[in-house]
Formats: C-alpha cells, structure tokens, sequence
C-alpha cells in the first residue's frame, strides 16, 4: 500500500472482520496481496467505476480503493451484518465518502437503474459459481465493461464454457495465470432485460 498507516489499518480491519465471520481463516497479508493482485489482474481506467460484488469483509474493494483513489468504488452485499461492518471499515481505513456500501441481493440491483449497466468493472472473489457471478455481473457492466474473477489455483477443465458465456453478452474468459489465478471477460453487448434471474432460479437452474 502507499501509506504504511493505511496498510496497518486496513490489516486491523481484517482482522476485525475475520473475528466476526465476515473473512475466511488465513493470514491477513495474504489477503491484501490477493486483493492487491486483484487490482493488478483488473488494470482500470483512471477514474472508472467498480463494483465489488459479494463483498463480505471488503476483499477486495478495500484494498482497491486504498490503492486507487481515483476510482470510484461500491461494496456491495446481500448481508445486512456484513454492509454495517463495512460501513464502518470505510471510515475505519480513510475511505470517507470515496467508497459506497450499498445492501441488497445482486440479482435485485442488477435491475435498479442506480446500477444497471453503470459499472466499468466488476470485481469478484469467493461470490458465487461461475454461472452465477456470470450472470449476475453481467447486468452490472457497461458494453466494454469487465468482470475480474478470482479463480482456484488449478485450472478446472469447462469451468467458463464460452457459448454460454457470450450467450450474456460476454467475452471467452482470458486466463492470468498467476499465481494469484484470475479469469476476466469483457461486456460486448449488454444482456437480456430479464437478467438476471431471481436468486433461486439461476442457482437451482444456473445457465452452466
């Protein structure tokens, strides 16, 4: 991190979050390097906008929004415990009113105009399996916009099938190999109005 100070917080705040579920197990510098090769998997335009999508702890818009001022950021989740701890972290790190928290279900809020098609990017990590954040992200993004994906370390033969992705609009996955492994797809065309479907549609019916 730039700020030595900033970096310091921000591992409290990770902590704090791993203390309330928010955050899985594992050593917290790990997690901002994640969140750091995030940033550097995603390479956003100056001043764009960016969502995390199923944000949890922050990871890693946290970390993206220490790093890149520039940016404009969102954190959103569906928990309301989790949006009230992340509330608080913006403040906690510094991050004022540079960083929006936003509650609600994805599948919800890709259909509210505040943030249908408003997005240059999407972040996401540990959010749902990959039809799911597909589909959801997609809605999301503005035509040219990205979806950056934080993948397990090895690959997983048919895990982004290509037809179904481009079937919402998306690119085929281009693979960074890592490590950190990413997987990021760009919005060619905007989807379908109707996506994404409810929750339990594409998770008990999911496109792959």
């Amino acid at each position: 991190m730039k700020k030595i100070v900033s970096r310091r917080t921000l591992a409290e705040t990770i902590e704090r979050a791993q203390i309330l579920g928010h955050v899985g197990p594992g050593e917290i510098d790990n997690y901002i390097e994640h969140g750091l090769a995030h940033l550097e998997a995603a390479n956003p335009d100056n001043n764009s906008r960016w969502c995390d999508l199923g944000s949890g702890g922050g990871l890693p818009g946290l970390v993206v929004a220490l790093q890149r001022p520039d940016l404009e950021v969102t954190l959103l989740d569906r928990s309301l415990s989790r949006t009230q701890f992340l509330e608080e972290a913006v403040i906690d790190v510094g991050l004022g009113e540079r960083v929006e928290v936003v509650n609600g279900d994805a599948t919800d809020l890709a259909h509210d105009p505040l943030h249908r098609s408003r997005y240059d990017g999407v972040f996401s990590r540990s959010f749902a399996a990959p039809a799911v954040t597909a589909e959801c992200a997609a809605a999301f993004l503005c035509p040219g916009g990205v979806l950056v994906v934080s993948e397990p370390p090895e690959p997983v033969e048919g895990r982004w099938p290509g037809e179904r992705i481009q079937s919402l609009g998306l690119s085929a996955v281009s693979v960074i190999e890592g490590p950190p492994r990413f997987v990021t797809m760009k919005l060619l065309e905007l989807p379908e109005m109707t996506v994404p479907r409810k929750w339990a549609q594409i998770v008990k019916n999911p496109l792959f």
